[in-house]
């Protein structure tokens, strides 16, 4: 029987998460000022739905094709069952470090640390692969810049240090800052939203239901099989991400612990449908989708198509703008999910010690500066699309594990109040499950290879060091 604080607490619309987060043993010590719609803003920013579409989109057009639209709706749709799953877990584990927090709660611990570790490494392949495709488009605005891979990395690197001075300043700031950077990412929607309604080639069953790809000569279209949208689901599983990034500001929402569960819930449905939208659309407006899968930027290419070069440019300044503000906003958020592992002491006791660092303005400095360093670093070894796969794979099974700890958690825990409840249980983690194995395993085996590799060295440093250290703390509880 688990302790009675983890299975019965009492919800309050004024102070809930607070007495809630006191409950499981935390002191309130970052800055709860932030409203369900601010939570959302950042979580929206996080995901940044311009860079998503028209970043990792571009990626996943030159893997799949217009298969990519298929394997967006599909991921879609996973996204709003996980977004219920982590509703309700949200909602009853109200703490900083987002889903590191709830498998932390909700699986054995060898399981636990696996999502721990495998979720934490994104913190390190998100803001470098986002700050790379930045640097691709202010490539493309600015010709006059160096056009080298080298001079990329740098215009990366630049971003992230910024992104980094940004992260450090208070919660309040940076919601503001991503307000502001939000409000253009829509308004840069709805320009090309309006211009591909106004200018539709093709049906959508056409590029639902026969999908196409460029064909070896890079000029001819060839249909897609099945297989081949499938290997795109591995890009949208990190094009259609970020969302969770509301848990991380569990401990700075006010109110109850609905609350944490409500905003987690609205960013998901947001993210899904303008990053559907923005992909399907693009592909039903090109004016020629040979044309449209061969340029460098196909979303450019359907804005100067219709808009002129300026409105090209537009567009553009809206894809910068947004990748840096979702790199911020990464940034910021991963941050504190390394702040609270740290507190949570799952590394080596030094290393707990420096980044559980809380500077006066109520961040944790110290982890901010770490993930902006390393992300800076980062820039001059991968390329973009290895890393937007890397992080899909990775995200896949942190996805996973959340949907088989939501199972076990109503197995082990009936009784535990749960402020927000999913429906149709147990039908969304089932769901979930199954059509992420579908999705690891249609991968290429390099990437899978990779990504396992970052199974292994969790598992190994769990049994190796974790368990040792709660053994003789006698603190072990599989």
């Amino acid at each position: 029987m688990s302790d009675l604080k983890e299975q019965v607490f009492v919800d309050s619309a004024e102070d809930g998460a607070q007495r809630r987060l006191e409950q499981l043993g935390y002191k309130q010590v970052l800055d709860r000022r932030l409203t369900v719609f601010g939570n959302v803003v950042m979580g929206l920013s996080n995901v940044a739905p311009v860079m998503a579409a028209f970043l990792y989109g571009l990626a996943a057009f030159s893997v799949a094709g217009t298969g990519a639209i298929g394997a967006a709706w599909m991921q879609g749709i996973n996204v709003c069952l996980i977004g219920l799953i982590l509703a309700e877990a949200g909602s009853v584990y109200p703490v900083s470090g987002g889903l590191y927090s709830l498998v932390k709660y909700m699986l054995p611990r060898p399981l636990a640390f696996v999502a721990v570790f495998t979720f934490m490494i994104q913190a390190f392949i998100y803001p470098p692969a986002i700050s790379m495709g930045l640097g691709i488009y202010l490539q493309e605005l600015f010709p006059a810049l160096p056009q080298s891979e080298l001079a990329t990395s740098v215009i990366a690197a630049i971003a992230l240090i910024l992104s980094l001075l940004i992260g450090l300043n208070n919660i309040v700031t940076s919601n503001l800052v991503a307000k502001f950077f939000l409000a253009l990412q829509l308004i840069v929607i709805f320009v090309f939203l309006y211009i591909c309604f106004a200018n539709p080639m093709r049906p959508l069953s056409e590029v639902m239901f026969d999908p196409v790809m460029l064909g070896g000569d890079g000029i001819s279209l060839v249909p897609v099989s099945f297989m081949g949208v499938l290997l795109g689901l591995g890009i949208m599983c990190a094009a259609i991400d970020g969302y969770p990034a509301s848990l991380g500001f569990s401990e700075e929402t006010k109110g109850s612990c609905r609350n944490v569960g409500k905003a987690v819930l609205v960013t998901a449905l947001c993210t899904v449908f303008l990053v559907v939208i923005c992909m399907t659309m693009g592909a039903i407006a090109a004016p020629d989708l040979a044309a449209f899968l061969g340029s460098s930027s196909p979303y450019l290419y359907i804005a100067e198509s219709y808009m002129g070069r300026m409105g090209a440019d537009l567009i553009n300044i809206g894809i910068i703008i947004a990748s840096f503000s979702c790199q911020t906003v990464v940034i910021t958020y991963m941050s504190r999910v390394i702040f609270t592992g740290a507190r949570d002491r799952i590394w080596p006791e030094p290393l707990n010690r420096f980044l559980g660092q809380v500077s006066r303005r109520q961040t944790p400095w110290a982890c901010t500066v770490v993930v902006g360093l390393v992300c800076s670093l980062m820039v001059f070894s991968n390329t973009m699309v290895d890393l937007v796969t890397y992080g899909g794979m990775s995200a896949a099974i942190v996805y996973m594990l959340v949907a088989i700890g939501s199972i076990n958690s109503r197995r082990k825990n009936p009784g535990i109040t749960r402020p927000f409840r999913m429906p149709l249980f147990p039908l969304p983690p089932i769901l979930v499950t199954g059509f992420l194995i579908v999705a690891i395993a249609s991968q290429e085996s390099s990437n899978q290879v990779v990504v396992g590799s970052f199974v292994t060295f969790a598992l190994l440093y769990y049994f190796f060091y974790i368990r040792p250290r709660d053994k003789r703390e006698g603190k072990l509880n599989d």
